[in-house]
Parts: structure tokens; sequence; C-alpha cells
């Protein structure tokens, strides 16, 4: 049994999860009126009302009344193998431990689902450090499938949890690349967890070099910073951050720092890690019912994970289940790394349900606080970009700069915004400033080149350098409807009608209902004498807009078409 390729292993872990899969997928189409529809199907309390009742509600990851229906349908049929792993899995999705661990006992009797049943016992032994009842439930599993990747970690977690340090680590280290970023994480937390800081930080250090997910650098970094090497960890809090427009975790050393809670306090905790990282990579697959499933094992071995939170969180977010959403990431502390992600995802909510006063208090409450500032602004001029209020969007964005001496680099998206609220604002002198100065940072930034150069095409100023900078965000996303438009468009502007029809007719294969690009084939169809297709077009466009002025525009058009254009000269300004 190899414990490492780590990666490899949880790949194949994930091909062979298929768990609920007669169900519906969690994408389909979900009536509104559930609780009707609940009402309706149990109305004569039958096995088949509450079935169907439970699927139902499944589909709607409502996963306590789907547990609750398929438990009401094992009193129909209790011998029923089947039946019983689904409400297995149901319960445990929805974090009844009790009755889980009930049904888990028989489900392990059971040909099939009992791997999973034997996982989830032997985290239950754990959360209650019965290490020895883990090994016990572990040692069931085969070393293929779901063993693969669990039997060898929560067997190694069960003996660190009962002082076998040096067995668990050998365990871990069978057949281990030593250089394996698993395999040192858990070396790592091991030695941790049990004083050795010194032994934690040589592992750490070589799982940092060769490859971390955002869980496991946030537990590098919350070791750095409790070893007093904050520089260390604001490096990879800095590193995390470049995956967002802002980085969400630069509070974390203003509400951390050297006092720090340590990574795990015990051996379920490490477990947790372990299977954390697997219900990561389904979450990430869409395997959302497969993901519940692990995150409930995780909070079951450690109830304070902050990650398995945010990720239950985002699940039931997902699914419009936003008040179980919210519960989640309420539930995580506000001296987490995550706890800035987890407001951000309450506003967030607050706003899908249409509660835009919430969300705005929230995020303005936000932004008076010094480790939060600058994020919130620039999350509240977001939500106001997308509610087309421009000036407040403006306003925002101008105050998450105001504090810089000079615009960085690390700016840019704050920059790009503040151009784009600018531009709505038909202030374009000012908007172009921002537009520009986000593109010297981002030279090769798609979005900024193409927004930049469609600008300037719908304006008719520099024609050629918007021909060439949408020309240039095509070449890297090709199959973008959007970018291929305006470069339709720019072509349109320059005069060459019978080269924008092509390319905006494949932005319309790719975006068909949109309605000013609808309004541009029209406008082409027109000006190369295909005045029937350029009416449908423009007809189609007016179906589709709730913009007043521009229905306005079109059903000029539709009564008089378009006066013949001349070719706009293309001329190069070397003065931008």
């Amino acid at each position: 049994m190899k414990v490492l390729g780590f990666f490899s292993s949880l790949v194949a872990i994930a091909a062979v999860i298929i768990i609920l899969n007669a169900c519906a997928n969690a994408d389909e189409a979900r009536p509104a009126a559930a609780g009707t529809y609940y009402s309706n199907m149990i109305a004569t309390d039958t096995m088949s009302g509450n079935y169907l009742a439970g699927r139902f509600a499944q589909r709607q990851q409502d996963w306590d009344s789907a547990q609750k229906f398929m438990n009401q349908v094992m009193s129909f049929d209790k011998d029923n193998t089947v039946l019983r792993q689904r409400a297995f899995l149901l319960t445990l999705g929805a974090q009844q431990y009790d009755k889980a661990k009930e049904l888990a006992n028989e489900v392990a009797s059971d040909k099939d689902g009992a791997e999973l049943a034997n996982i989830y016992l032997a985290c239950d032994a754990l959360s209650r450090n019965d290490y020895k009842g883990a090994i016990d439930f572990v040692n069931k599993l085969p070393d293929d499938g779901f063993g693969q990747y669990t039997k060898p970690l929560l067997t190694a977690w069960s003996l660190a949890g009962e002082g076998k340090k040096d067995e668990a680590l050998k365990l871990l280290q069978k057949d281990a690349d030593p250089n394996d970023p698993t395999y040192n994480m858990h070396a790592g937390l091991m030695e941790e967890m049990t004083g050795d800081m010194k032994a934690a930080g040589v592992h750490y250090k070589i799982a940092m070099e060769n490859g971390l997910t955002m869980h496991t650098a946030i537990i590098v970094a919350n070791y750095y910073l409790r070893s007093g090497q904050p520089d260390t960890a604001k490096t990879i809090y800095d590193s995390l951050g470049k995956l967002y427009a802002f980085n969400p975790f630069s509070g974390a050393l203003e509400s951390q720092g050297a006092g720090a809670k340590p990574n795990i306090t015990r051996a379920a905790d490490g477990a947790g890690v372990a299977l954390f990282d697997l219900a990561t990579l389904l979450f990430e697959r869409r395997a959302y019912d497969s993901a519940q499933i692990y995150g409930s094992m995780v909070l079951l071995l450690s109830p304070k994970s902050p990650f398995a939170a945010m990720m239950m969180g985002d699940i039931a977010a997902l699914n419009d289940q936003h008040d179980k959403a919210i519960e989640d990431y309420d539930s995580i502390a506000k001296d987490s790394p995550l706890y800035w992600l987890s407001r951000t995802r309450v506003a967030e909510v607050y706003e899908a349900e249409n509660r835009l006063d919430q969300s705005v208090a929230l995020l303005t409450e936000l932004s008076k606080m010094k480790e939060t500032h600058v994020q919130a602004l620039v999350s509240l001029g977001d939500l106001y970009r997308r509610h087309d209020k421009y000036q407040e969007a403006f306003n925002a964005y101008d105050a998450a700069l105001a504090s810089a001496d000079k615009i960085t680099e690390d700016q840019w998206p704050i920059v790009y915004a503040r151009g784009m609220a600018l531009e709505r604002l038909n202030n374009w002198q000012m908007a172009e400033k921002d537009l520009l100065t986000a593109l010297r940072f981002q030279p090769d930034n798609p979005m900024i080149l193409n927004f930049i150069g469609y600008s300037w095409a719908d304006k008719g100023v520099h024609l050629d350098q918007a021909l060439d900078f949408i020309k240039r965000a095509v070449a890297q996303r090709p199959d973008d409807g959007y970018i291929l438009d305006s470069y339709g468009w720019a072509l349109y502007r320059t005069g060459n009608y019978k080269e924008a029809v092509v390319w905006m007719e494949k932005a319309i294969g790719i975006i068909p209902d949109d309605s000013t690009m609808l309004d541009h084939l029209g406008d082409a169809y027109w000006q190369v004498g295909r005045q029937n297709e350029a009416r449908f077009k423009w007809r189609r466009a007016h179906e589709l807009s709730k913009d007043a002025s521009f229905r306005a525009s079109l059903e000029h058009k539709l009564q008089g078409g378009l006066e013949p254009m001349p070719a706009m000269v293309a001329h190069k300004d070397t003065n931008l």
C-alpha cells in the first residue's frame, strides 16, 4: 500500500465515489413551492410519499428534511439495504451524528456501503479519543478504493493519539517520497501536536517547497506566526492573496499574531485535516453531495474547523439554502484567517436574497475595521457596480485607494474597477486614465485590453490601437463571445462591415441572447445589405432589453433602418 502519490490517490478515490448517484443532479431546476410539495407528498404518510419527498428535499439540498423523510421510509422496509445506505448518507450529510452512527453500524454489515460506514465509525471513535476502536474500524477497510487514502492516514492519527508518534510517522513514511507535501504536512502536524516545534518546522518547510493547497498553506502560516516568524507567515498570506482581487488574509496578521491558536490540539483534528483534503477535491469537481458527506465527517472530528464550515456554507449558498449558509459562515471565529472571507460570503448571501441594505450595512461595518478596511470597501464597490449604482461604486473604490501614497501593482484590480465605474458615469477622461494605469501593471490582461479597446472603438478614437488591443485579447480568449463581439464592433467602426459580420456571428453563436451584441450584428447586417436579417436581430434585441432608451433606439432603427456610414479613419495616437 502506498500512502503517497497523494494527488493521484485522491483522484482515483474521487473517480469511484458516486454518492447518492440515483438522485437528481444538484444543478437540476428546483420547484419553488417546496413546503407545499412536501405536504402533498406525505399527506397519506406512505412509503412512496416519504421516499419521493426525501428525494425532492435532497434535490433542494435540504439535507435535514431529506434524512427525516428517508428514515421514515425505513420504518416501512427495515431490511432494505439500499434504503438503509441512502438513509445513512443523508443522515450523515445532515450532521445528525447519533442517528448516523446507529445506521452506520447496520450498513457496515451490508455488502454495499460498508467502507464509508466504517470510515464514519472510525471518525466517530476518533472524535471520542477511542483510538483502539478507531483502528479496529479502519482495519476493516480495503487497501484500495476508499481505503487507499483514508486507511493509512486515519491509522496514523489513531496511533498518534495513543502516544505512538514514531510508529505513526513510520507508517506514513512507508513507501513515501520524502518530499511529498502530504506526508510532510501530517508529519509536521504530529510533531507539533507532541510539542516538537523544531521538527515540525522541518517538515512544513519541505511541504511548502513542494506545493501547498490554500488549506495547508494557512496551516503552515499559522505555525510560523506562533513560532515568532511573522515575516514568513506574511509571505505565505501575500502569496495566497494573489489568488483574489484583494488579499482576504491580510487581516490575519493583525487578528492573530503570536497569540494564534495551534493548528490542532488532538488527533481527531489531524484526521479532520486529512478528510478535508478529500472533501475539497470533491467540491472542486462539483460533487457537492459527496463533499457534504465528507465535510460532515470533518466537522465530527473537528467541530470548530473553519475550513469545513466555509465549504459547507458555500455548498448551502450554491443551492440557495441561505439560512444554512449564514449559520455555517457565522460559526467561523473572528480570530480565524477565514473570518474575512466568511463575512464577505454572508454579504453575498444577503445580496442573493435581495437584502441589499443588510449587505451594504455589513460591508460598511467591516470597512471601519483596520483589518478589513480596504477589502470591505472593494466588496462594497463591487456590490454597487453589480446593481448599477456607479457613483456609490466609485466612492467606495476611491476610498479604498485613498490611503495609498501611490498606486502599486497589488492595487490594479481596484483601479480597474474604479475605471469601469467612471466609464459608466460618462467620465471617460478619468476612466481612461485608470484603465491605462491598470493595463500598465497587467499589460496582457485580456479583460482590460478588451474594455479599453471596445471603449475606444465605441467612441471612434484610437481605432488602430483598439483593434490591436482587442486582437490580443481574442488571442488569449478565442471562445469569449463578448471579446469576439468587441473585435467585430471595432472592425465595424473602421468600416470593415463584411469582416465585422464574420466576428459578430461567431460571438452570437456563443452568446445568442445578449441584446447589445444582437444590436451590433443588426447594424452590421444592414450595412452589408442584409436588411431583413438586420431587422430580425434588432427586434430580438428589443424583446430582450429592459432599457427604455436602448429600446427607443432600436424602434427608430426598425422604422427607418440606418444611413450608410463612411468608414472612420483609423489613426494612431502615440501620446497615450
